[in-house]
């Protein structure tokens, strides 16, 4: 059973998003295996877009990747 996201968690996971590697496809998937693989956070896509501050945060990457060329 997945733990409950606390605020330090949804601060982590904003924290990777910021940081990601542009040699890394920017996917929920990679995402949440990134955040399980680095701080134990294990949850799905569909628990993680709940959080506005992560989805606004994922958003805002994907769209800098977009206009940068990158994945």
């Amino acid at each position: 059973m997945a733990k409950h996201i606390t605020d330090q968690d949804i601060e982590k996971i904003v924290s990777l998003i910021d940081q990601w590697d542009d040699g890394v496809k920017f996917t929920w998937e990679n995402l949440c295996g990134l955040a399980l693989k680095r701080y134990s956070i294990a949850s799905t896509r569909q628990t993680l877009q709940g959080y506005s501050r992560i989805k606004s945060a994922y958003d805002d990457k994907k769209d800098d990747l977009r206009l940068n060329g990158k994945r």
